[in-house]
């Protein structure tokens, strides 16, 4: 089975959220600061390498310059320190937004598509829930009816190359008109 896309997606989002909470940190110049964003890019390492991106790799490379700076006798240390946990951050939001941006294009496409045929096929009898159809069946027919019928076919078969079908069924749940 596919990672879901939406899952991704909002990983991503709460995780560059997350930039200003911890840049705030930094600007109040907060002994937490370091803590946080240690925390996050070990956060961030982790569930990258659990989606598959090789990206997880820069996130420890990041952890390791605070290290350093954490551990380098240095004249102005915890300047020294701000400024390189300041650095780490902006590249791993870059990392991250970089990432982010083809699956929330990827999220958005598919959904506008989804909306779009549900309110084309809203008042077409085969697409009416049956009364012996459970909420969850329901979903999963129309994406069936949707695959098989002639005009959205094709429509379908772009669907599937830009989301997994756990995500389609999920869109289909979330803006269905019952």
């Amino acid at each position: 089975m596919k990672t879901s896309i939406i899952e991704k997606n909002t990983f991503f989002e709460a995780s560059i959220f997350k930039v200003g909470l911890i840049s705030e940190l930094l600007r109040s110049k907060s002994s937490r600061f370091l803590t946080e964003i240690e925390r996050w890019l070990s956060e961030n390492q982790q569930v990258l390498k659990q989606f598959g991106f090789v990206e997880s790799s820069r996130m420890g490379i990041l952890q390791n310059q605070l290290f350093v700076a954490k551990t380098k006798d240095v004249p102005q240390k915890r300047r020294h320190q701000l400024m390189v946990g300041a650095n780490c951050l902006e590249v791993a939001h870059d990392v991250l937004a970089n990432l982010h941006e083809p699956i929330k294009n990827k999220v958005t496409q598919g959904r506008e598509t989804i909306q779009q045929i549900l309110v084309m096929v809203k008042n077409v009898p085969e697409y009416q829930k049956q009364r012996n159809e459970s909420f969850n069946q329901h979903v999963k027919n129309i994406w069936k009816r949707l695959r098989k019928d002639q005009q959205f076919s094709a429509v379908a078969m772009q669907l599937q190359t830009v989301l997994p079908e756990v995500d389609i069924y999920r869109i289909i749940a979330e803006e269905i008109e019952l």
